[in-house]
């Protein structure tokens, strides 16, 4: 076994401190690559160079490898069986593939296996440094976002360990505080897959590739729902609304007209039970439609195809009574006791959580009140009561 620029030392840990250069490991069973490459990289990078596949297994188990240079036709352990073993290893270290006259199936397997590069035997000295430089700066920032996004993680808990401890907050002041913790998570993601974007499209002459593009959604998905939930803050905060004379009846065959067509209820049946002599409410007519569209799409979700929702409304004295009831699959009364609770959701979609409590704040704001009723299996049932505009008021 061959070693350049690194003296015996007995951890991984050692050899970093003996020396501050990055480590490459060549894995070749020719002697004149393997002299080539030690002779083109050791004045930048410190060399390991192995002669087989188990030599160069060793290696990296012993040292902290940052590149790999690995002929693909070897005898015994073929490249193939050693870049399997590799990723076993360490998932992410790049693997440069040295390629004479391998295989079809065998460049195949090397891909589906993540390397870095295929540079065809015998290299250019101009071009192997360059691609020796970029994947050290690949991999070097891919494991700097692991640790940055660790570190965020480990924040995030500690900020969510606090916050529940801060439940004598007023509710403003308490979505404030756990609206930037929700606020943090999805700006943590953003953090780790622009970094990585940014190394990628760093490279030369290279494309996105699908895992970048994948990245991109990602980021898209996630400065969206930031945008939803800065938004809800916003709007939650207003002191005052625009209030006008509501017509509630009109308002909701407006929303139901709306979806009974939209792929998102289809094999759902909406009914409207409406009574004429609902009075009107004074309000805000975009806040209005944001807790009623939240409490159909609620209903949308926990409801199957085949089932229905029904919107009853009926004037009881001064005050104007309204319904939402799904045929869904009903929450049981744990669930329903922290249905009005900030950011608690059964939901699996990243859902933030925000959406019933923020309606709630609403109708308050209108002087209003809303209730739940259910039952596992049975349905859900939404009661909201505002009191009537009089005109005498």
């Amino acid at each position: 076994m061959e070693y350049t620029n690194l003296p015996e030392v007995s951890s991984a840990a050692d050899t970093q401190q003996a020396s501050k250069k990055p480590v490459i490991l060549v894995i070749d069973d020719e002697l004149g690559p393997r002299e080539s490459l030690k002779i083109l990289l050791s004045d930048i990078y410190s060399v390991l160079i192995a002669t087989n596949g188990d030599e160069g297994i060793n290696m990296l188990t012993k040292y902290p490898v940052e590149t790999i240079i690995l002929d693909l036709r070897m005898p015994g352990k073929s490249g193939i069986e050693t870049l399997e073993e590799i990723r076993k290893i360490n998932i992410d270290v790049p693997v440069v593939v040295l390629t004479g006259f391998g295989t079809l199936e065998a460049a195949q397997k090397a891909v589906h296996l993540d390397i870095f590069e295929f540079v065809n035997k015998p290299f250019d000295i101009t071009e192997m440094k360059d691609i020796v430089k970029r994947s050290i700066e690949k991999y070097r920032i891919k494991t700097s976002t692991k640790n940055i996004i660790n570190q965020l993680q480990d924040l995030n808990l500690t900020l969510e360990e606090r916050i529940h401890q801060l439940e004598k907050f007023a509710m403003v002041g308490e979505l404030s505080t756990e609206l930037l913790h929700e606020i943090n998570n999805p700006l943590t993601i953003i953090l780790g897959y622009i970094q990585i974007i940014i190394a990628e499209i760093n490279e030369k002459n290279q494309s996105p590739s699908l895992e970048t593009q994948r990245y991109l959604q990602v980021v898209e998905n996630e400065v969206k729902r930031c945008q939803s939930i800065a938004k809800s803050f916003l709007d939650i905060s207003k002191k005052t609304f625009k209030y006008i004379k509501v017509d509630i009846n009109l308002l909701i065959k407006n929303m139901i007209y709306f979806l009974k067509d939209n792929p998102i209820a289809m094999g759902i049946k909406f009914f409207c039970e409406c009574d004429p002599e609902l009075p009107l409410i004074m309000g805000s007519q975009e806040q209005l439609q944001q807790v009623f569209t939240n409490l159909f799409i609620n209903a949308i979700e926990a409801t199957k195809p085949g089932g229905s929702i029904t919107v009853l409304t009926k004037k009881d004295k001064d005050r104007a009574i309204i319904k939402v009831i799904d045929t869904g699959s009903g929450m049981s009364p744990d669930v329903v006791s922290k249905i009005f609770k900030p950011f608690f959701t059964t939901k699996q979609d990243r859902s933030t959580g925000i959406g019933l409590i923020i309606s709630k704040k609403i109708i308050e704001a209108h002087k209003g009140t809303i209730s739940v009723e259910s039952e596992e299996g049975k349905g859900t049932t939404f009661t909201i009561s505002f009191p009537a505009y009089l005109s005498s008021a």
